[in-house]
């Protein structure tokens, strides 16, 4: 965990800050009406088939966009390059732009989430409360549960210096601190219920942690925030043993052993039971989570994203975009589901909006080589933190492996609601290099390197 947190710091340094504004604002809310105004200005049907067709268009044809999008950069005294092979992604209907407003978690939907999520026998449980003393008590799980706890720390115990007193780092734990643990737990297994007090459905509260369980051993969780205003997001997260987290993604893996093609279809079979509508797969990655003693265990993490017929916003492992002047910022509204060996073993939906007015129904997009113009140049400025005089010995190497057309959502000027407008995002993963400790490693999933409106050439910020 110790040497994770390094690299996450290490990325946060090198990739989080950006340049001094170049020429171009990078901000598209500064002029969203004349935006507005430039996407409304569409012409009539480019070819023929797009006129016999209307429900159909050939945007590779009307932008001139290839198919495969190569190209070298070099940037930065050298210290930055940029390698594109990149499939280039386009619908094949028309992009609108749509308003879209914040929604809310209430005790229906999480009830419905729970529906989907939870076998039909499962029941919904609460700790058993012990007061010990004045100023302790003891949250019992039940006498199967702590089974597996007792597992995993006699692991650490016994494998302290090959890996076990990582799972400890973050309490400076000595292996005579977890052996004294061992003990308690022990304690509190001895005192524990062979069931854990049941929950009904009307107790339930559309806010806060909630666990159910088959066996009263493996404790499946249910974690909803409706309460955007305390500074957290929107979100319903469930976890299907809290023993693991497979939410929390511990590296890339390729190749992936698993079957895709099973793993997908039980994302998507589960995404069709979820009380949500319109949604489609964007992407999907091979990768890892991290156990807690038994070591990783190699899944599929999929992406998915609103679609509008073939039009589908385009999702990435960007969470928000920055504030910029206005209200507030901006969380991406998400849905991951995690699939390993055994199914679906996780989910998060962060930021759920409801959609409102259609302000376009299409929309006039610039041609292709005016989006690569654009590219060249502000690739190797954005976010570039390599030339600011504390890191002349770091090397960066960007591989754009996708760039998308699609819907990205941008925040609207002094309100709580955004835009859904036309964009081309470069996605792909960062190699960086550097003599320090730890200096050398990949990105975890892709980023979105630049992301330009479709409409009028501006750069849209997601790096949150």
């Amino acid at each position: 965990m110790k040497c994770i947190m390094i690299l996450c710091l290490s990325l946060l340094c090198l990739l989080a800050a950006c340049q001094p504004t170049p020429e171009r604002p990078f901000v598209i809310q500064n002029d969203q009406e004349k935006m507005l105004e430039t996407a409304q200005k569409v012409e009539g049907p480019q070819t023929e088939a797009e006129a016999t067709q209307p429900d159909t268009v050939d945007f590779y044809e009307r932008l001139g966009a290839p198919r495969l999008f190569q190209k070298k950069l070099s940037g930065t005294g050298g210290r930055l390059q940029v390698e594109v092979d990149a499939k280039v992604i386009l619908p094949d209907a028309e992009l609108p732009i749509i308003r879209v407003s914040p929604d809310r978690f209430d005790k229906q939907r999480l009830l419905a989430f729970a529906d989907a999520l939870l076998p039909p026998e499962a029941e919904f449980v609460t700790p058993e409360v012990m007061p010990i003393s004045e100023d302790k008590t003891y949250y019992l799980r039940s006498k199967g549960y702590y089974v597996r706890i007792i597992q995993l720390m006699q692991w650490a115990i016994d494998h302290w210096d090959e890996g076990g007193s990582n799972h400890f780092d973050n309490d400076d734990s000595t292996r005579a601190d977890v052996e004294k643990r061992l003990i308690e737990v022990l304690h509190e297994q001895s005192l524990a219920p062979e069931r854990m007090p049941r929950v009904s459905r009307e107790e339930l509260q559309a806010d806060g942690w909630w666990q159910a369980t088959v066996d009263d051993a493996i404790l499946s969780t249910i974690y909803v925030s409706s309460n955007p205003w305390d500074g957290t997001v929107e979100r319903i997260e469930y976890v299907r043993s809290d023993h693991d987290n497979p939410n929390v993604i511990y590296k890339n893996e390729y190749p992936n052993d698993l079957d895709y093609r099973a793993a997908e279809a039980a994302a998507v079979a589960l995404v069709e039971k979820l009380p949500i509508r319109d949604f489609a797969l964007s992407a999907a990655w091979p990768e890892k989570y991290d156990t807690y003693g038994d070591g990783t265990e190699p899944c599929w993490r999929f992406f998915f994203g609103r679609a509008y017929g073939s039009a589908r916003e385009t999702v990435t492992n960007a969470e928000c975009t920055r504030d910029e002047g206005y209200n507030h910022q901006r969380d991406y509204e998400r849905l991951l589901v995690t699939v390993d060996r055994d199914g679906v073993a996780g989910v998060r939906y962060d930021a759920p909006y409801v959609i409102g007015e259609t302000l376009a129904e299409k929309t006039n997009l610039m041609p292709f080589s005016k989006i690569e113009e654009i590219f060249d140049k502000m690739i190797l400025v954005y976010d570039n933190n390599l030339n600011d005089g504390t890191r002349d010995k770091t090397h960066m190497t960007y591989r754009i492996r996708r760039v998308e057309l699609g819907l990205v959502n941008i925040p609207e000027k002094n309100s709580e609601s955004g835009l859904l407008v036309p964009a081309w995002t470069f996605l792909g993963y960062a190699h960086v290099e550097s003599p320090y400790e730890n200096g050398d490693f990949w990105t975890n999933g892709l980023k979105p390197f630049l992301t330009i409106n479709a409409v009028d050439g501006s750069i849209i910020d997601r790096e949150g």
